[in-house]
């Protein structure tokens, strides 16, 4: 256990510490991605699965209701990753599961931005052994495993001592170890050793919105292009539609496309929809 949580510890600061030497669109994109890893993460722990990035094209607008896509026998192109990975025995995802989804992505990034957020409920108990803030936290989540334990967990780390940003993790670590913690007889350890894998997985995640950003800076054009400008709103964005692009940096839809491209060709971004209009780019995964 002291091993376990050693390990943990480490992996969390070196999370911190990596994520401080950051650029700010860095720092931000990884927090947007991160939210989304831990909602689907915590869906899949309940048997509903919803690829991240699904989850992020939801909260951009860029598609709709699942009911409305099963009707017409159009879920790929609403759900186009989850469709794919989904296990053939699960059920496919309900509009609410999608919502829920989106209101833990606002729950961590709270959690990751702000110091004056309260847990809910009844006030976190004084623990009469003094354990240090990552065991202290621990041991809430191993007592119910639910969403709000978690939100107060990540909370009462903050609080203790935990410098915080990007935040306590957890339901982004493998679905089968987490499956395995909430049946242990002794759940402890293996949510510590959840927390330390989720810890290590966003380290990875930061490495490679890292490696966009050099690749980005690489293909900056002249001194007149608006290239640095798209990378920020890239790096900083789950997932970029061109229309979303040309607003955010104030060129034409046209422009915007011209640049998506360019980062397309340079193996940075990809296209996630596999659709001709209103498509989604996201930073490519095969980037380390």
């Amino acid at each position: 256990m002291l091993k376990t949580l050693l390990q943990a510890q480490d992996n969390l600061a070196r999370l911190e510490s990596a994520t401080a030497a950051a650029s700010l669109p860095v720092r931000e994109g990884l927090l947007a991605r991160l939210a989304c890893q831990e909602s689907a993460g915590w869906l899949a722990h309940q048997g509903v699965w919803i690829h991240p990035i699904d989850i992020a094209m939801r909260a951009a607008g860029i598609t709709g209701s699942l009911a409305a896509a099963q009707l017409g026998v159009r879920l790929p192109s609403v759900l186009p990753l989850t469709v794919s990975l989904t296990p053939a025995s699960a059920a496919a995802p309900q509009d609410r599961d999608v919502t829920s989804a989106l209101r833990q992505c606002v729950l961590f990034e709270r959690l990751a931005t702000l110091r004056t957020w309260q847990p809910p409920g009844e006030p976190v108990p004084e623990d009469p052994d003094d354990p240090p803030p990552l065991l202290a936290a621990a041991r809430l989540i191993a007592a119910s495993f639910a969403a709000e334990s978690v939100a107060r967990a990540a909370w009462l780390w903050r609080e203790r001592g935990g410098t915080g940003y990007p935040g306590l993790l957890f339901w982004s670590a493998p679905v089968a170890l987490l499956h395995r913690a909430a049946m242990a007889p002794d759940p402890l350890p293996l949510v510590v050793a959840a927390i330390s894998e989720a810890a290590a997985r966003a380290r990875r995640e930061l490495a490679r919105l890292q490696v966009a950003e050099a690749r980005l800076r690489a293909i900056g054009g002249t001194r007149r292009s608006r290239m640095p400008d798209a990378a920020a709103v890239v790096l900083r964005r789950s997932v970029i539609t061109a229309g979303q692009l040309a607003a955010a940096i104030g060129v034409s839809s046209r422009a915007a496309s011209g640049l998506i491209a360019r980062m397309v060709a340079a193996k940075v971004l990809r296209e996630a929809t596999g659709r001709r209009s209103w498509r989604g780019f996201v930073v490519g995964q095969k980037l380390l």
